[in-house]
């Protein structure tokens, strides 16, 4: 596939083709040019197909249609169509080799014509002028000789006498008429004359048949003229009903653009196969980018076009079309200059080019950056970001660091596409656009992006519109201003900026590899840290590994195994000092920049972009760690690449990304300290411990910080592993300060769990076990006196007693432990009474045994009546207080018995409790779940609690003792005792003793719940 340079051959000055080249003079031209010569190097468009078709017809006097009206900007094509016509008019053979087929044209021989150029002014009119150029100035000498006087209509048909046709050319006339509007003559000006003779001639040539009119305008400028033109066009209109045919020389818009250029610039070009396949290559490169989603899927339709626009891209048509308009670029021939400037650039450069497109423009040819300048005035512009003679500009700063032209031509063609000068221009580009526009066979759109990205964050001139176009302006942008906060931020707070973000970057929260961040610290404050605590010092690189700074500051440190160090290769600490200033900049503006301003969208994303720079600037910088170490015999420090995958989705956190680096091979950091236990004791024996057996623990934990060999553990974690070698035996704590590996025997114990509460008899069933006393443990137990070694075993785990107390001895059959002292568990009495109430009678009673007393006055019970037989109380409502002892034990209760007849008395505002010698049962787990919700919301407490879930031999049997517990407690045990057994198990609650803040809780409670309260089983003050 050939180079554009190699394969098309340009027309002798297609490098240097100028506006100014242009010869006014139409008469002349039509004179003196060569036709044949002139149609090698035109391509008849559909405005001179229009023109010369209806044209020739009205020469011919087949048509009615005498004027036409060319409208097209400065420079585009008028008077080249002008010049094509007037050759074709005069000359009959070259009417044949050039439009033979064309209707008419043969239907005369030769026409006479007369052209003007409107910026003439001759002393005659643009009338005498005329009249000379038909040989008839005798004619109108009186029109001009004493003053402008305008031909009157008879006039203009006495100029037009006879059969022979003629062509009247009028070019640029808007200057022409503009120029007399400002020449007074009488109460008006020259130009009201000037207006009368054009509509006169226009009118006079409409009842002709062989009159043809051709007059140029100029859109958007000479405002006057124009306006004066269309007046007298508008006069002949109303005058005869016909109105003047208005033509667009070339649309600029279509690809007649391209045929032109072909046509003006090139002498040949590949054929036809050899464009096809360029324009496949260009298909594919661009169908691979819509697959990648880089670019919109419609962008392979632009393929199909190369074969009609080469050997220029299908882009450069609607790069042109923004700044067509501008009133300082002539359009038809400000093009043909501007793409003579750029086939200079393609052809002087040493790029490999395609196709040809405004990213091609070379900025360092001065006829090229003055051609562009000239046409925006944006000097300033190229100079900042795109090109300067010294290299300075950003898009070369970019492109001289990646050694790349991406920068160059993303920026070009930037500029090209932002030219335009109009009220309200549409320019720019959107992203996936100008992507599209540079791919080309040997570069990706990657390319381009990554350059695109780097010249969005340093141009001082690029801006974005609210739709996402991309475009150049003389205005300066935000980064700019940005750019000015950071070159005058204060060292000493970019100096403190980046110890915040750093310290906020490696923030420890877990604290398992370290307690502290020092960011780029001094280090007698690092020294004073190290002396507590581990600390991660973050620490510019010097190119050396370690640096030098602690290689000096590691020899003399005592606590050795306490450091931890973050820093890199290379010494890249002012490219993080450059980011903080733009992390800097941002902070300021963020405090100027109201949310409604316009710029606010943009700093916002500044703003994350900066954040983001400098979090991947630090990244890259500090991109090593080094932790404590040992290598024949010498304490080191180890060097591990940090660990950089972490979650996209999830915010950096520098401490995590520490811990895993630590975690992994070889491992510094053990965060789980009994999954690697057997390791870590042998570590700790043998560096903490030696030769020692009993060490104190202030000493050990020192040692763990001096010792680089000793692994690292989280927070408290030596704690963790000394617990769990208590809890293994393996060592002791001594209780001095002390810790030994080598704990001393133990004395056996026994361990007494009450697994039921005394019934009525007293009757209470203990489950019993041994400590230290082996795997096959012997339990001797003596009722109501001492236990000794000749007592009675146990043949099973529990015993269910009614005895005041049991003694128990814990005994190892192996001899490795001694034997401890016997463990003594004491019962509780139990009061309880009987009412009879037909008899007005109370019975009490106690177990296991024991004596009772009671009064009835309220006194001490203690010094009261003994307890022999039923109490009578009579009729009225009677409190009987009671004291039971035995053998030391002591036991007091209250009961209270309403008046005859009456029922339980409940006082609502006093706090109140249910005592039962018979639990209350709650028998579903609805009923269970309903008074644990009421519990909790009026601060009831149960004691003496039973919950049975499920049924056998899947059964949860749970008892708490004399203890109060509150309702939350309890439903979060069901809740997850219930998760073991299925939905449906069934659930029973049991309370014997219930705490209320009133009474009237106490009523509700019970009611809710279909509660039965006996006689004496509430108590109140």
């Amino acid at each position: 596939m050939r180079t554009i340079r190699s394969a098309c051959k340009l027309q002798t000055n297609a490098l240097d083709i100028h506006v100014g080249d242009q010869i006014e003079q139409l008469d002349q031209i039509i004179k003196d040019t060569d036709g044949h010569e002139y149609f090698n190097k035109t391509f008849i468009t559909d405005g001179m197909k229009t023109l010369l078709t209806k044209g020739m017809a009205r020469l011919a006097g087949k048509s009615n249609d005498s004027v036409f009206h060319l409208k097209q900007a400065m420079g585009g094509g008028k008077t080249h169509l002008m010049v094509g016509f007037g050759l074709l008019a005069k000359n009959a053979n070259l009417r044949t080799a050039q439009i033979g087929m064309m209707p008419y044209q043969s239907d005369f021989n030769s026409s006479k014509i007369a052209a003007f150029n409107g910026r003439n002014h001759p002393s005659v009119y643009f009338w005498g002028e005329i009249a000379r150029q038909l040989g008839k100035e005798a004619l109108f000498r009186e029109y001009w000789e004493a003053g402008a006087k305008a031909p009157d209509e008879p006039a203009w048909l006495k100029l037009f006498e006879g059969d022979e046709p003629i062509l009247i050319l009028l070019d640029e006339m808007p200057p022409y008429f503009h120029y007399y509007s400002t020449q007074v003559l009488g109460q008006g000006t020259i130009a009201d004359v000037i207006t009368c003779a054009f509509s006169n001639m226009l009118i006079a040539a409409q009842k002709k048949k062989n009159i043809c009119i051709v007059v140029s305008d100029l859109e958007a400028a000479y405002d006057t003229g124009g306006k004066l033109i269309q007046r007298a066009l508008k006069d002949a209109t109303q005058e005869l009903g016909r109105a003047e045919i208005r033509i667009t020389p070339v649309n600029l818009e279509s690809n007649e653009v391209y045929e032109i250029l072909r046509k003006r610039l090139f002498t040949s070009l590949p054929d036809r196969s050899e464009i096809s396949d360029i324009a496949s290559v260009y298909a594919n490169r661009l169908a691979e980018a819509a697959k990648a989603k880089t670019v919109e899927r419609s962008a392979e339709a632009l393929a199909s076009e190369i074969e009609s626009t080469y050997p220029f891209h299908p882009s450069f048509k609607s790069i042109v079309a923004l700044f067509k308009e501008n009133e300082k670029f002539k359009q038809t021939r400000g093009l043909m200059e501007l793409v003579s400037r750029l086939l200079k650039s393609v052809w002087e450069s040493s790029e490999d080019v395609y196709l040809i497109g405004a990213q091609h423009f070379d900025l360092s040819i001065t006829e090229v950056r003055e051609k562009l300048t000239e046409i925006s005035e944006m000097r300033d512009v190229i100079a900042r970001d795109l090109w300067d003679s010294t290299d300075s500009a950003h898009a070369q700063i970019i492109d001289i660091a990646n050694g790349s032209n991406f920068a160059k031509q993303v920026g070009t063609l930037l500029l090209t596409a932002s030219l335009s000068t109009a009220v309200g221009a549409v320019k720019g580009l959107f992203e996936s656009d100008l992507l599209k526009f540079l791919i080309d066979p040997l570069h990706q759109a990657s390319d381009y992006r990554k350059a695109f990205e780097e010249l969005q964050k340093a141009a001082w001139y690029l801006h974005q519109t609210q739709e996402k176009k991309f475009y150049f302006d003389h205005q300066e942008n935000l980064t700019k201003k940005l750019q000015g906060y950071a070159d005058k931020a204060p060292q000493n707070k970019v100096d403190e900026l980046v110890r915040i973000r750093l310290n906020e970057m490696y923030k420890p929260t877990t604290k398992e590899a370290y307690d502290r961040v020092l960011p780029l610290p001094e280090m007698d404050e690092a020294d004073a840290v190290l002396k507590v605590n581990r600390a991660l010092l973050i620490i510019s690189p010097d190119g050396k590994t370690p640096p030098g700074i602690i290689v000096h500051f590691f020899k003399d440190l005592i606590n050795k195994n306490n450091i931890l160090v973050l820093t890199g290769d290379k010494s890249s600490i002012a490219s993080i000092e450059k980011a903080a200033r733009h992390v800097y900049a941002v902070m300021k503006a963020d405090n100027e920049i109201a949310d409604s301003h316009p710029q606010r969208k943009e700093l916002d994303e500044k703003k994350a972009q900066y954040e983001q720079d400098f979090q991947a600037t630090v990244l890259a910088v500090f991109d090593k760690i080094l932790f404590p170490g040992s290598s024949q015999g010498k304490d080191i420090l180890r060097a591990k690449v940090l660990d950089s995958t972490y979650p996209s989705n999830e915010p950096y956190n520098g401490e995590r990304q520490v811990i895993k680096t630590l975690t992994a091979d070889p491992i510094k950091l053990y965060t789980q300290v009994n999954e690697n236990f057997d390791a870590l004791k042998a570590r700790a024996e043998q560096l903490l411990f030696g030769s020692q057996d009993d060490v104190r623990k202030i000493d050990l934990l020192d040692k763990m910080k001096q010792k680089t060999q000793m692994p690292w553990l989280p927070p408290k974690g030596f704690d963790h592993l000394a617990q769990e070698a208590f809890q293994r035996g393996v060592w002791e704590d001594m209780g001095n300060g002390y810790l030994t590996k080598k704990p001393k025997p133990k004395l056996t114990d026994v361990i007494i769990v009450k697994e039921s509460n005394p019934d009525d008899i007293g009757k209470v069933r203990l489950k019993i076990d041994a400590v230290n006393a082996g795997s096959s443990p012997r339990i001797h137990y003596q009722e109501d006196a001492k236990v000794t070694l000749n007592s009675s075993v146990l043949t099973e785990n529990s015993l269910t007693t009614n005895a005041l107390r049991v003694q128990f001895l814990a005994v190892d059959p192996t001899g490795k432990n001694q034997t401890g002292s016997p463990k003594t568990w004491v019962n509780s009495l139990i009061v309880r009474s009987l009412f009879d109430e037909a008899a007005r009678k109370v019975q009490l009673f106690v177990a296991p045994k024991g004596t009772i007393r009671y009064t009835l006055d309220g006194s001490e019970a203690r010094n009261g009546i003994e307890y022999l037989e039923p109490i009578e109380i009579g009729d009225d409502a009677t409190i009987v207080y009671v004291f039971a002892e035995c053998d030391g034990l002591e036991e007091k209760r209250k009961f209270e018995f309403p008046e005859r007849g009456s029922k339980v008395k409940i006082k609502p505002d006093k706090p109140a409790q249910i005592i039962s010698n018979y639990p209350k049962r709650l028998d579903n787990s609805a009923k269970t779940y309903e008074g644990l919700k009421f519990a909790q919301e009026k601060n009831i407490t149960f004691e003496q609690v039973t919950l049975m879930i499920g049924s056998s031999p899947r059964v949860i049997h749970l008892s708490m003792g004399e203890m109060k517990v509150k309702a939350e407690f309890i439903e979060k045990e069901l809740s997850h005792l219930q998760t073991i057994l299925p939905p449906e198990a069934p659930v029973v609650m049991q309370f014997k003793k219930v705490y209320f803040e009133t009474g009237f809780d106490l009523e509700q409670f019970t009611k809710s719940l279909g509660i039965e309260i006996g006689i004496g089983e509430v108590t109140q003050e």
